[in-house]
């Protein structure tokens, strides 16, 4: 995915002097160290836990997007204090760095809000006096974390279509735990997560697959494959193909199946992140099994479809037997 920033601006959110401060002067995109940190940002809005929908044409937020093809700064300004307003009133929403970042991604012009928390770190610090050089050790609770890990709050929107991915945390308001990014300040409900869905089709799939008395080891490890493929094919869940997958032939199972994933909060048609193969790929594309005596296995899923190279036997005592065949070499490493 290639990414051409455009324009960029940093404001301080620090919640100890009650007000933001704005910057009155863009980013210098032409440094290649804010360049690279802004991309791996915008980069990470993809994941597992991206929620994605579309704003409503009329409400106050997409409005405020509008403007930034007239004015960059202002409206940078604009966007962040109408989230501040909402976000000061939460007694536990910490204090951040908000880049605002308008970019191209195959000729569509997004803007992106990047909300990245401060951290606490350890360095140096210089101090000259006329008795010499004193160098001291202390906390810098203004730290940022490294351009590969993701904005702690971001959304990132389209601006021709209005479609975004979100990604929130609940703060507390008023003693309650509150999703205020998309209740409040988009004022948009959108579709859940790749996350969330899982593991609503996790859940479910457990309880159907105990009421059917299907073994939860095959049903496990069957419902990850499954997961992975319909990925893999469409770019999004099917519950259908998942209940197929799943529960072969058992007609029954796949009714009821269908049925609770959707009463639980599934959305079959939500709408796919970015390089969402590739999330299924790290998230989904392994499988995963902890055996009774101790014994962990990661096993790829192409392995783990092969009898050639993995097989699991049961035995008539009621144990299982793993059987890992064909293996070249065997590598020992620290």
């Amino acid at each position: 995915m290639d990414i051409y920033l455009k324009k960029a601006i940093l404001h301080i959110i620090d919640r100890e002097t009650g007000s933001p401060v704005f910057s009155q002067k863009e980013l210098d995109l032409t440094k290649d160290f804010i360049r690279d940190f802004l991309q791996k940002k915008i980069q990470k809005i993809s994941s597992a836990q991206t929620k994605t929908g579309h704003l409503a044409e009329d409400s106050d937020f997409a409005k405020s997007i509008q403007h930034f093809s007239d004015d960059f700064i202002v409206a940078s300004e604009e966007i962040v204090t109408r989230w501040y307003e909402i976000y000061q009133e939460s007694e536990e929403a910490p204090s951040a760095d908000v880049f605002i970042v308008m970019y191209e991604i195959d000729t569509e012009l997004y803007v992106a809000l990047l909300k990245v928390n401060y951290r606490e770190s350890y360095t140096h610090f210089v101090e000259a006096d006329e008795t010499g050089i004193e160098n001291k050790l202390i906390l810098n609770r203004a730290i940022l974390g490294s351009k590969s890990q993701k904005a702690d709050e971001a959304i990132a929107v389209n601006l021709r279509e209005l479609s975004y991915e979100l990604l929130e945390k609940k703060y507390e308001f008023s003693g309650k735990k509150e999703w205020y990014f998309s209740e409040k300040v988009i004022e948009s409900v959108p579709a859940p997560s790749l996350e969330q869905n899982v593991k609503v089709i996790q859940k479910v799939a457990k309880q159907i697959g105990k009421k059917f008395e299907t073994e939860e080891f095959d049903m496990v490890a069957d419902l990850k494959e499954a997961v992975y493929d319909t990925i893999e094919e469409k770019g999004r869940l099917d519950h259908e193909m998942i209940a197929e997958k799943v529960f072969k032939e058992n007609i029954s199972a796949k009714m009821a199946f269908k049925e609770e994933v959707q009463e639980h909060g599934f959305v079959p048609e939500a709408i796919p992140v970015r390089e969402v193969q590739e999330i299924s790929e790290k998230k989904f594309g392994k499988q995963k099994f902890k055996l009774s005596n101790g014994i962990e296995l990661i096993v790829p899923v192409d392995v783990y479809r092969n009898p050639d190279l993995i097989e699991f036997v049961n035995n008539p005592d009621g144990t299982i037997s793993v059987m890992i065949k064909n293996v070249d070499e065997v590598l020992n490493r620290l």
